[in-house]
């Protein structure tokens, strides 16, 4: 669903679909204040729907956020956008001036000094309380910039093939296998039981074959509820939830990354906002997955954690395949 032109009219169901994504993106921006692509979302999200008291809300909240992580000129590129629909607002007026002295200051103390403008992205850190076997697990939000500024990822060597590297790569159920067994969701033998089943299954993967997920082996296997699982992995992590069956997926959306990402991997493309698109996944711990998405899309990519029955009829009716 790719937002364009506000003032062209939208379905009923285009309508209902948006809705749906301010809902889930006014819960990430209430979490984290300062993620100002989540922001910008909902701001355009508004805006296409004509609520246009809200986007101005959300787009002051927005040049608050740009504010705080240093990004000045964006701040002040929001703020003197406000003004083109509300000239004499006299908070907007106080917050240009004060980031036009603060750049002239900067200006005059270091004319040198590198832009923050790098800052641009608020990326939310996963946080864990266990060390190292989820220490690569990533951001909610990936960008093509901050991914290559991270030098090269040991899970993507850059010496091969999209396709060969991700042959090389952990796939994540090592460490989801460690997440629920040492935070007691599930008990460790039924834990290591389906982790050996879903590793034999997805290394013996026949062409054309939908990935076997853990969480979709452990519900089937050891009788605990998938949505008992799901709430154990986002309590853990900040991870936004994507309710896949409320969505009216465009299969072109879903065929923007290659099978070996879709079918081998369970990671699916289903909604466009933006410069964002969003991205559901079986297991949040793909960081080898999430590193090769980003490589082949231009896009920032905003990550959420779906049930893995809702992936498998999304890929379904996708490519024709039966689970």
């Amino acid at each position: 669903m790719q937002l364009a032109n506000p003032s062209v009219k939208i379905s009923p169901d285009e309508e209902e679909q948006i809705l749906q994504t301010i809902e889930m993106f006014e819960v990430i921006a209430e979490a984290n204040p300062h993620d100002c692509e989540s922001l910008e979302i909902l701001k355009d999200a508004y805006q296409r729907v004509g609520k246009t008291d809200d986007a101005f809300a959300v787009a002051r909240r927005l040049a608050q956020a740009f504010e705080h992580v240093n990004d000045h000129p964006s701040a002040l590129a929001e703020y003197q956008s406000l003004l083109k629909t509300h000239p004499d607002h006299p908070e907007i007026l106080r917050a240009i001036d004060t980031i036009e002295k603060n750049l002239r200051t900067q200006h005059a103390v270091s004319p040198s000094k590198e832009s923050p403008h790098g800052n641009l992205v608020a990326k939310v850190a996963i946080d864990l309380s266990f060390e190292n076997a989820v220490a690569d697990i990533g951001t909610l939000m990936t960008t093509a910039s901050t991914l290559q500024a991270t030098h090269k990822s040991p899970h993507f060597p850059s010496d091969s093939s999209t396709e060969n590297s991700l042959a090389l790569g952990e796939d994540g159920n090592d460490a989801l296998a460690k997440i629920l067994s040492q935070h007691r969701f599930v008990a460790e033998e039924v834990v290591q039981s389906a982790l050996e089943r879903v590793l034999k299954k997805n290394q013996e993967l026949p062409p054309n074959t939908l990935a076997s997920s853990l969480i979709d082996e452990i519900s089937r296997r050891g009788a605990y509820e998938t949505d008992y699982l799901l709430s154990g992995i986002l309590d853990r992590c900040k991870f936004a939830y994507a309710p896949l069956e409320q969505y009216e997926i465009d299969r072109a959306i879903v065929k923007m990354l290659p099978e070996h990402l879709t079918i081998g991997r369970l990671i699916v493309p289903f909604d466009i906002m933006s410069r964002t698109i969003m991205i559901a996944m079986a297991n949040p711990f793909d960081a080898a997955g999430k590193d090769a998405a980003q490589l082949l899309l231009d896009y920032n990519i905003q990550w959420h954690l779906a049930a893995p029955s809702a992936i498998y009829r999304v890929l379904n009716e996708t490519y024709r395949i039966e689970k």
